[in-house]
């Protein structure tokens, strides 16, 4: 019956070149899942799953452990076959002597790592094929390491584009909220808002603050102005329709007059010119 070394060897190789390949592996737990599928492999004939490093390593060494196994099927074979022949060819007394003494001093057991060894065709191949297949096994492994470090860097980048994206979009959303607030205060500004006494002199936001700035500036009251020309209006039953320009050309007449006056004088309010201006208006132009 054929020897098959999975089952009927009790031993196989571990070669020295294979230490470099152990301490290649990033954590003792490779090292030992490694370990475990190469005894599996050489007992069982099973190959384990394995990833990563440790998959690369175990492919390149079941490569040798095979290799072993058949040599030591072969070796077995031509054994037996020799055995069926009648053995070895007959030789003097003295050669016979020599050979019996040699065999009593051999070990009963023909498949030990040291025979196989010894006797297998193949030893110089081995020893060229072992530095190319471990050369081969750490380049595996260098890639696969340089291959994490490129994803981890592309991985920092695209952090790096989506913060800056997200500061984009932040200086964005700011523009949008001041172009907002602008036109909010515009709106405003245009809005009309009815003041005086009897709330019949109509001024926008925007001349309204104008106008109090105005008054201000040379100690005027804009209340008064508003005050005396809200009472004009309900008394004469009118309506203005540019008292923006009316209040300004009192404020600039009373601005004039206050510099040239002494300070006790009050501003005059004088309405006979808007009186004249209303009664000889073309309404025409309006309707």
């Amino acid at each position: 019956m054929a020897k098959d070394f999975h089952t009927d060897n009790k031993a196989f190789m571990l070669y020295k070149d294979w230490e470099d390949i152990f301490q290649a592996l990033d954590s003792s737990e490779e090292i030992g899942e490694l370990v475990m599928a190469l005894f599996a492999y050489a007992k069982r004939g099973e190959t384990p799953k394995l990833s990563g490093g440790a998959k690369i390593a175990f492919l390149m060494m079941r490569a040798a452990i095979e290799r072993d196994g058949i040599a030591w099927e072969e070796m077995c074979a031509q054994r037996s076959e020799c055995g069926k022949k009648g053995g070895r060819p007959k030789k003097s007394d003295e050669s016979e002597n020599a050979d019996e003494k040699v065999e009593q001093s051999e070990p009963e057991q023909a498949d030990t790592p040291t025979d196989k060894a010894e006797e297998k065709p193949q030893g110089k191949n081995d020893i060229s094929e072992k530095p190319k297949a471990f050369s081969e096994t750490k380049r595996f492994l260098e890639k696969a390491k340089k291959a994490d470090k490129d994803k981890d860097i592309d991985k920092d980048k695209d952090k790096e584009i989506d913060i800056d994206k997200d500061k984009d979009t932040d200086k964005d959303k700011d523009k949008e909220k001041d172009i907002d607030r602008e036109k909010d205060t515009e709106a405003a500004k245009s809005v009309v808002q009815s003041f005086g006494t009897h709330k019949n002199v109509m001024l926008t936001s925007g001349q309204y603050y104008e106008l109090e700035d105005r008054c201000m500036s040379v100690g005027l009251s804009l209340d008064s102005y508003i005050s005396k020309l809200s009472e004009w209006l309900f008394a004469k039953g009118k309506r203005c329709t540019d008292p923006y320009r009316i209040i300004s050309n009192w404020l600039d007449k009373d601005s004039k007059g206050k510099a040239a006056s002494k300070p006790k004088d009050r501003p005059s309010c004088d309405l006979s010119w808007y009186e004249d201006y209303a009664m000889n208006f073309d309404l025409s132009k309006v309707l």
